[in-house]
């Protein structure tokens, strides 16, 4: 039978500290050549409006310790708007009852067969926090205290969480540019994790001083300065823009959630040859092309930076401590998606949670 599982079923079978430990097994993993990923691609494709486009990602790992391969796809309208902190790339719910369109596929790698399929929304949220409380496991001040947060969404809840689990905070500072949903968040998150979150008038109050600087935004541009930031934190982003270049050249060490620094767009109207950006100038329109030169430039410079599965092998030395770090989510990979997919599935049997179908439905006779 193939597992067919929910959202909220997700969220109940994964506790943030279960993921942490999911991922970190499955970092070292990569660091020691023993799982593998198939590079995020992106096929672009207009929509109905001159600031939307469609667009059909995929990624796709295999995790032989858990004995899955999974596919992530998604089927997205994205809407490129200003905002006061900069253009932010936003997913439209325009499927059927407002919704989105997110999948994970997970397969036996013993049969080939299909074990689940499951919407990728929790995960994807899971999946990030965790990965950059990984890094600040292995590289952030031992004894971390504050917590500086830019942005307010779901993103940054579960950054949060992670946070949380791998360091003794005793406070945590968020700024997002909308008052009320920043005190919101506030409210909420005091409650869920327990220590006061404090919401304040601008990033930078939330930066300076902190012991560890997380940003958890969608804007394609940066969302801090090097110079609120002290000297021993260590700074944790979810996407490349968001730190600046200036900080990035004060880091005495940066490591890199993957070398490869951009998807591959494929374009409708540029041919079969992939456009290599996060937000590529020929699908957004000259309006929206902003720093992609800079960009590309600073992720280049990533590139060559060593990456969390080295890191967590131990093949990268840590700087003294006291010195300033910066771990960089630069993209995702399938093999977050195997490794908590994969987890979601094992807890699901194990609590006897999910629908089942026919897996005879997805397999045939017919040679492929």
């Amino acid at each position: 039978m193939t597992l067919i599982l929910t959202n909220e079923e997700i969220a109940r079978l994964l506790p943030m500290p279960n993921c942490l430990a999911r991922l970190e097994q499955t970092y070292l993993a990569l660091g020691r050549r023993e799982a593998a990923n198939r590079p995020r691609s992106d096929i672009y494709a207009p929509s109905d409006e001159p600031t939307r486009r469609y667009i059909f990602k995929t990624m796709d790992a295999v995790l032989p310790f858990a004995g899955v391969a999974a596919l992530r796809l998604n089927s997205d309208v994205i809407l490129w708007e200003k905002s006061g902190a900069g253009v932010r790339k936003d997913k439209q719910p325009v499927a059927p009852g407002g919704k989105w369109v997110g999948l994970i596929l997970l397969f036996s790698t013993r049969t080939g067969e299909p074990l689940a399929i499951m919407p990728d929304g929790v995960i994807q949220q899971l999946r990030v926090g965790a990965t950059n409380g990984v890094a600040a496991k292995l590289m952030a001040p031992p004894d971390a205290a504050v917590y500086a947060l830019l942005g307010a969404g779901e993103q940054a809840a579960t950054q949060a969480a992670a946070m949380v689990a791998v360091r003794p905070l005793r406070e945590i500072r968020v700024y997002s540019p909308t008052r009320e949903r920043r005190e919101r968040f506030a409210a909420a998150m005091s409650e869920r994790l327990g220590l006061p979150v404090r919401a304040v008038a601008s990033a930078e109050e939330a930066v300076r001083g902190a012991d560890i600087v997380g940003a958890a935004t969608n804007s394609i541009r940066p969302v801090l300065e090097a110079e609120w930031v002290a000297p021993h934190a260590h700074v944790s982003t979810i996407r490349t823009p968001e730190a600046p270049p200036p900080l990035l050249e004060r880091c005495r060490l940066i490591v890199v959630h993957t070398r490869t620094w951009a998807p591959a767009n494929y374009i409708v109207g540029r041919g079969e040859e992939p456009v290599y950006a996060h937000d590529p100038r020929e699908a957004l329109g000259d309006e929206h092309g902003t720093t992609a030169d800079a960009l590309e430039s600073q992720s280049r410079f990533l590139s060559r930076q060593p990456d969390l599965g080295e890191l967590a092998a131990g093949e990268v030395a840590l700087p003294p401590p006291g010195s300033l770090t910066c771990f960089v989510n630069t993209m995702g990979l399938g093999v977050q998606f195997a490794a908590l997919g994969a987890l979601a599935h094992e807890r699901a049997l194990e609590q006897g949670i999910g629908r089942e179908i026919p897996t005879d439905w997805l397999l045939e006779t017919v040679h492929p």
